[in-house]
């Protein structure tokens, strides 16, 4: 299990339980750096499904003409 980050990475200032944000140099904590990675890949994982369901769409559609 990880440990709650309880100083900024950047500037070392003290941090308020479950900041995504240092409140005084605006760096990342390491958890919103970890949902913001999460997030990038359920948009590439949905943006790749509709991708796919176009493809195949369009290939039954000429498959039947």
């Amino acid at each position: 299990m990880e440990s709650v980050q309880v100083v900024c990475e950047k500037c070392g200032t003290q941090l308020v339980p479950n900041a995504a944000y240092c409140e005084r140099c605006g760096a990342r904590t390491r958890r919103a750096r970890r949902l913001v990675r999460l997030a990038i890949r359920v948009e590439l994982l949905f943006f790749l499904m509709v991708v796919g369901l176009v493809i195949a769409f369009t290939w039954i559609y000429a498959a039947q003409r």
